[in-house]
């Protein structure tokens, strides 16, 4: 066969693709230039190739074909305390050994605490991973100067333990 069909199954008429439908232009919304192909779900980008016959048409979201203009909620606003707790946070990591640190942990640690409770009581106020962080790293300074002191304690105790019987004695 010279051809470009395929044979046909167990007799019966050669099958030929059907020819590709022509390309119409679109209009994204009213007022917009022509684009050709199906637009995209926003209306901007290019164009999607058409849909091969037979397979249906491209997949729309809900409600765009009805209202061109898709209006997203706005977002939620984000607690103060939560920013407050990062911010805190960073700065108790940012100045490891100063007696700032210690403030700023406390200070993340509350205020972290507190954006915590406020978004889980109030749901449109966002803020909770931030409010997570800052806990975190609250936490960690806290701890870090915890045992930094208690190892510094216990360090002056034995070298002290060590030395002051040789200094008496001598």
């Amino acid at each position: 066969m010279s051809d470009n069909t395929t044979p046909p199954p167990f007799g019966g008429t050669p099958y030929s693709p059907p020819p590709a439908a022509p390309v119409q232009p679109t209009q994204a919304y009213p007022g917009a230039a022509p684009s050709y192909g199906a637009a995209s779900p926003t209306g901007y980008g290019q164009p999607q190739p058409p849909a091969q016959p037979g397979y249906g048409a491209a997949h729309q979201p809900y409600g765009y074909a009805q209202n061109p203009y898709p209006i997203y909620p706005a977002p939620r606003p984000t607690s103060g305390l939560a920013i407050t707790s990062l911010v805190c946070g960073i700065v108790s990591l940012l100045f490891g050994l100063l007696v700032l640190p210690a403030l700023a942990s406390i200070a993340a640690v509350i205020t972290g605490h507190a954006a915590l409770k406020k978004t889980k009581n109030d749901p449109t106020v966002g803020g909770r991973g931030m409010a997570f962080a800052g806990l975190i790293m609250g936490y960690v300074v806290l701890a870090v100067g915890v045992i930094t002191v208690g190892v510094t304690i216990i360090s002056f105790l034995m070298v002290g333990a060590f030395t002051l019987p040789f200094l008496y004695n001598s």
